[in-house]
């Protein structure tokens, strides 16, 4: 009797021990639960990637974690191709997809757009003297050098009126009305460019002050005009391509695969294939190519990552790719996922988000 005892108090010991061992150890990647979500991801940086510990993150993937958290939904990332994601979901393999391009013709249901990015133009940040030359011969810096000019004429012709009766040896005397102002603007430019070469200076009172005045103002205006002049004649060449003509003047660059090699081909746009977005940034920056095309984000994502390469990336407002959620249809899954998705991102966060993965 005892030893029956004994044995149904080990046996149950045992039982404990071994379902406890066996609720402890993680799931595999294969394994499923009851009521568990197969979520499809892929590589997409800044939306999908890999971190070093084989961790899944990215904008889309932390925008998913927050979606979970609040309604509790128990999921399973399941790794998979991009051109293989409607076709899993259409036929029950997987009850999401973290990202997909909106399409109308998508066997799919899609979640409220939370991303719009367009076609993206990476060039080298180096300029040609060629370049710069021809910048100098554009309608912007024209219009730099009117505006400027008018702004120095103002300042010039208040001093003259100012100085000319006290101070006859720097802006009046013999001088006419036009020499006069023409001492004027050349003392609003010297001092404006902070040079002063002191042949000319104030001594009245509301001269001084308007001096003084227009340092400061010159101040401001200084630190304008050399941001404007920067991109007139240095960084203006990725935002003054015109696509698709311009790139057919180009030696271009592009994911063969991608919706960017496509639309290339549709506009019969001859371009270099490339294997990977970082390959192309590389030639680049090397100069082995002028352009090379793909999604601003991603283009700005490898930037961030490289900031070694001197290329400079512009939105080339054609070609927009809307990216939602996706899944199966007739459920109400998208349905129950739009209110959370939304306020999650119309949160200030979410701004900064964006700017973390792909800083401009």
């Amino acid at each position: 009797m005892r030893f029956l005892v004994l044995r149904s108090v080990l046996l149950g010991c045992l039982s404990v021990f071994v379902s406890y061992g066996l609720s402890a150890q993680p799931r595999t990647e294969d394994s499923t639960v009851v009521g568990e979500w197969q979520v499809g991801v892929y590589e997409f940086p800044p939306f999908m990637m890999k971190n070093s510990d084989d961790e899944w993150e990215g904008v889309s993937v932390e925008l998913w974690q927050d979606l979970v958290d609040s309604l509790d939904i128990v999921y399973q990332f399941q790794e998979i191709r991009q051109d293989q994601a409607t076709d899993l979901i259409t036929s029950g393999s997987l009850d999401a997809v973290l990202l997909l391009p909106v399409s109308a013709e998508a066997p799919v249901q899609f979640s409220h757009i939370y991303h719009t990015s367009m076609l993206g133009i990476a060039t080298a940040q180096t300029q040609s003297l060629s370049s710069i030359v021809k910048g100098l011969f554009t309608m912007r810096f024209l219009r730099i050098v009117v505006m400027l000019s008018v702004l120095l004429l103002i300042v010039g012709t208040i001093m003259w009126f100012l100085e000319r009766k006290t101070n006859e040896d720097n802006f009046g005397g013999e001088r006419n009305p036009v020499q006069g102002i023409g001492s004027g603007f050349w003392w609003a430019g010297v001092t404006m460019t902070t040079i002063g070469y002191g042949d000319k200076a104030p001594v009245t009172f509301w001269g001084r002050a308007v001096a003084l005045l227009w340092m400061l103002i010159a101040m401001a205006v200084t630190a304008s005009l050399t941001a404007a002049l920067v991109s007139v004649v240095g960084g203006g060449t990725a935002q003054s391509v015109k696509v698709p003509d311009g790139l057919r003047k180009k030696q271009v660059g592009a994911v063969a695969d991608s919706p960017f090699g496509k639309y290339l081909k549709h506009q019969n746009v001859t371009f270099e294939s490339y294997d990977s977005v970082e390959e192309g940034l590389k030639d680049v920056a090397d100069q082995e190519i002028n352009i090379f095309v793909h999604n601003t984000p991603t283009l700005r994502y490898w930037l961030n990552e490289n900031s070694n390469l001197a290329v400079q990336v512009a939105n080339a407002e054609v070609l927009p790719q809307r990216y939602a959620m996706a899944f199966p249809v007739r459920n109400d899954n998208a349905t129950r996922l739009n209110i959370p998705l939304l306020k999650i991102i119309n949160q200030p966060d979410w701004r900064e988000r964006i700017d973390r993965y792909m800083p401009k």
